[in-house]
């Protein structure tokens, strides 16, 4: 009856089947139609709604952050340091705020009236900078609170930036300055790279700030451009409200915008995606469901033709029943009856389809399972969880009880790694050495194939799996030539042998778990040694850190400047001894060829005197000294300059150094050593000469002095003795000044009385006055009288040698010092010499001109005895006669009695 329905040729069955066919392409054309209008349109809905479900995460994300940093900013205003004026405590608070967070570029305090006085980092180019008319000053001093602007470039590192700002008020209101902190817009653009890196499709996220330009992209070249009229949607949300826009990009080509509003700052976040990419599940579905529909009906049309109606009748029954049923079921009993007997082809086709349905279905179902375990222990590359895995595995694959994975040990032992359906104690217990004969585990690891016992048929039957419940077990050898060998071991219960098939399964998985087993191990001992590398590195790491602080700190302690360039002249090291001799910034010095220090040497250069070599030259791979002398402002500096090679210990040469060593000491020295024996021996000179003339002339036998002649003789030998003496003293005591072993034997003393004795001692010559002007009721001083006696004959002396025709002394007390005036009329000291009248062997030009004797210590030991008293000395001088003023301290109530 089958075979008479389908194969009768004027019979309409076919004709029926394919004009039924053609109504049911027609039916499923229409409605797949109906379908993909549907299913586009809610993709585009799903595709749009997702970006813009992205841009509002992204402008949640970038709200919180923004609100976070203001709300640090906040308690950053509320500290009590910034409400005072201690920049070094608002430089240590700026510092571990940007500390604390990575996205800050800068932290400044702006003062009251918008000068830039503390940044971290900080730059001599912005600190000092009015930044008063910069719209975050303005805005900030207008609100009550932090305020946010952004899009500004940081004049301090030159990064893209927006800026928080929050005015800081005294406690009584009064407005003290702006505290401010750039956010980095690298920062910002962060998560925005990551996001579009996930992505993996055409894709692009912006972020707008008020005024349209871009304050955050995965692309940082464009950052701060104007991109508001590329972006459609992107006013809309500016303006506070969602949208999304179809439109061109600036490649001209069409994308997707979907535009969010960052509510609290008046921000926009773009998303921005090719509509290829953004409808490309909506293009490959209705090209799919096309491809489809026109293969499904032009197949079927070309397929109902060219076959047969007596072999597409059974073929579609059993491909009917093979499509209903999973390969691991066979096909009805019925159908392979009906369609078995029949002796052609079909018949054929019928019977072979029916055993290779069960053959197939047990191989995949082993293949499966092989895939599904292999895959499991693969998965992990840890030795011990590589091993449960294989154990897992195994009972998945083969019918077993219990399982173990044995592994050699340092002495090549082996013993138990992993076990399961074991004991304890058998798991505690159990090791075998490699060349034991009666071992399973040993021979498989031997002979390198699977061994198969079976309790009651080998006398070599492990006893410690017999006691266990065991009566069969295989050894599967999974040796790696990298790692050595490891056993699987699989027992079963019962007395049955695993057969052939069983074996090659298993035999097949160590295959694949041997890879396992060796990337677990060689992952182990590569991260271990790995571990040890970086042990290794961190420790010689830290120790050259240390040894390098270490000498830095030394070369940064040194009073001297150094500088260490390399071989092409570029500072590589300067410390602090360089800017403070050169008055530049040792920072600054770095990275700047070498020549730059010689230029400020020259520029701070009293003269240009040629450079003194020690008859060796640099290129020689030798040193290069000379001095040269520097004016800082009325401060004169004598620096020793050594240039020297720095080699390597192989004698290449590595770098040059520059030693800067200030010798104005020595230098004063050596000046000071050729005044002092310059001055002795011309003031010895004259005394020495008038003593010796006169004592000579004293001793001639020929001629017959009188009385006063020999008077006269003698007092000039006494005088000049006396001026030898005074010399010597001046000398001796300038020594002790300059030892610190002045020592003044002080007493109550009224200076009247001192005034008036060394008025009357130093006498007046003919034709000049010596007036006194001394009020009644001076306290007295507190003073070594000898010193103190010393200051007034050597400022009479002076005024006597150097005034007119008349000379004042006068005194009064002022609080508790009583000051001592000595006025001439001279011609006065040029307002250029007053400075220095007090230094030592210092001598006016135009007295030195008119008096060429003297020594010059006179009033250098006046000034050393009066501020030894703790009081002060000064001289005033104009055209009329100059005044020398000093001060001494008044005797105290509770003293002894006046001398």
């Amino acid at each position: 009856m089958l075979r008479s329905n389908l194969g009768a040729p004027g019979r309409s069955l076919l004709g029926q089947i394919l004009g039924t066919y053609l109504v049911f392409v027609l039916v499923v054309l229409g409605a797949g139609l109906a379908v993909t209008a549907y299913v586009r349109g809610r993709l585009q809905e799903q595709v749009q709604a997702s970006d813009l479900a992205l841009a509002q995460a992204i402008a949640l994300e970038l709200d919180n952050k923004l609100q976070h940093a203001q709300a640090a900013l906040v308690d950053l205003a509320q500290l009590d340091d910034l409400r005072g004026s201690d920049e070094l405590a608002m430089a240590s608070i700026f510092r571990a705020f940007k500390a604390a967070r990575q996205d800050v570029d800068s932290v400044y305090w702006l003062n009251a009236d918008g000068l830039l006085r503390v940044s971290i980092p900080s730059s001599a180019r912005t600190v000092g900078t009015d930044y008063s008319g910069e719209r975050i000053f303005q805005r900030a001093r207008e609100s009550g609170g932090p305020l946010v602007e952004a899009g500004v470039v940081d004049l301090t590192t030159f990064n893209p930036v927006a800026v928080l700002g929050h005015p800081v008020y005294s406690d009584d209101g009064r407005f003290l300055g702006v505290v401010a902190a750039n956010l980095l817009l690298d920062e910002l653009s962060a998560p925005l790279r990551t996001i579009v890196s996930e992505q993996g499709s055409r894709m692009n996220i912006q972020v707008l700030d008020g005024e349209g330009r871009l304050i955050a992209s995965p692309d940082r070249a464009r950052l701060l451009q104007q991109l508001l009229p590329d972006l459609p949607g992107a006013e809309v949300a500016l303006a506070g409200r969602a949208a999304t826009r179809l439109g061109a990009g600036r490649d001209g080509q069409s994308w997707l915008f979907s535009a969010e509003p960052v509510g609290s700052v008046g921000w926009a976040v773009v998303v921005q995606r090719h509509t290829s990419d953004a409808f490309a599940v909506v293009t490959d579905f209705s090209r799919w469901l096309t491809a489809l529909a026109i293969l499904f009906a032009g197949g079927g049309v070309i397929f109902w033709l060219m076959l047969s109606s007596r072999v597409i009748g059974p073929i579609q029954l059993i491909a009917r029943h093979n499509r209903s049923l999973p390969m691991d079921q066979p096909l009805p009993p019925t159908l392979i009856a009906q369609i078995a007997r029949r002796p052609d082809e079909v018949g054929d086709l019928a019977r072979s389809l029916h055993g290779l349905r069960q053959t197939v279905a047990g191989r995949i179902a082993e293949l499966q399972t092989l895939l599904a375990t292999s895959t499991a222990v693969v998965g992990t590359l840890d030795p011990t969880a590589v091993a449960r895995q294989i154990i897992s595995a195994v009972g998945q694959l083969v019918n077993v009880q219990a399982a173990t994975v044995i592994v050699p040990n340092d002495q090549g032992i082996l013993r138990v790694l992993v076990s399961e359906g074991h004991s304890g104690h058998a798991k505690r217990t159990l090791t075998i050495t490699p060349d034991n004969p009666q071992s399973p585990s040993a021979m498989a690891l031997r002979e390198g194939r699977p061994v198969q016992m079976i309790a009651g048929e080998s006398p070599y039957f492990p006893q410690i799996s017999y006691s266990e419940g065991f009566r069969a077990l295989l050894a599967i050898p999974i040796i790696s030539a990298h790692v050595g060998g490891v056993v699987l071991l699989v027992y079963r219960t019962r007395p049955q042998p695993f057969s052939a098939d069983e074996i090659g399964l298993l035999l097949t998985f160590a295959n694949h778990a041997t890879l396992a087993w060796e990337h677990a191990v060689l992952y182990e001992r590569s991260d271990e040694r790995l571990r040890e590398i970086a042990r290794e590195n961190a420790r010689l790491y830290q120790e050259a850190a240390q040894e390098r602080r270490l000498l830095s700190a030394i070369m940064a302690s040194m009073d001297d400047g150094l500088v260490l360039a390399r071989d092409d002249g570029v500072v590589l090291y300067a410390n602090r001894g360089v800017g403070a001799m050169l008055d530049l910034a040792d920072e600054a010095l770095v990275g700047q060829p070498i020549t730059a220090i010689h230029a400020a040497l020259d520029r701070l250069a009293a003269s240009q005197p040629p450079r003194r070599v020690d008859e060796r030259h640099a290129d020689d791979g030798r040193t290069v000294a000379w001095a040269v002398e520097l004016r800082r402002g009325e401060q004169a500096l004598w620096v020793q300059l050594r240039e020297f090679d720095v080699g390597a210990p192989s004698g290449q040469l590595i770098g040059r150094g520059l030693l800067l060593r200030d010798v104005t000491h020595e230098r004063a020295l050596d000046q000071f050593k050729t005044t002092l024996l310059g001055a002795v021996s011309h003031e010895l000179r004259t005394p020495l000469a008038a003593i010796k003339g006169h004592a000579s002339t004293l001793l001639q036998t020929d001629v017959r002095w009188s009385e006063a002649d020999q008077r006269h003789f003698l007092g000039t030998i006494n005088a000049e003795a006396d001026r030898m003496a005074t010399l010597m003293r001046n000398l001796l005591d300038m020594a002790r000044l300059e030892a610190g072993l002045l020592a003044l034997d002080r007493s109550p003393w009224l200076i009247d009385g001192l005034i008036r004795r060394a008025v009357s001692r130093m006498g007046t010559p003919a034709g000049r006055v010596v007036e006194v002007d001394l009020p009644a009721d001076l306290p007295p001083a507190m003073i070594d009288q000898q010193r103190i006696d010393v200051v007034l004959r050597n400022l009479l002396a002076n005024g006597l040698l150097y005034g007119g025709d008349r000379l004042l002394v006068r005194a009064r007390a002022e609080g508790d010092s009583l000051l001592v005036q000595v006025t001439d009329d001279g011609a006065g000291i040029p307002p250029d010499e007053l400075p220095h009248i007090f230094e030592r062997f210092y001598r006016a030009q135009t007295t030195s001109q008119r008096h060429p004797g003297g020594t010059g210590l006179g009033l250098a030991i006046c000034k050393a005895f009066v501020e030894a008293h703790g009081g002060r000395i000064w001289a005033e001088s104009d055209e009329v006669g100059t005044t020398f003023s000093f001060t001494l301290p008044v005797a105290s109530l509770v003293e002894e009695s006046v001398i």
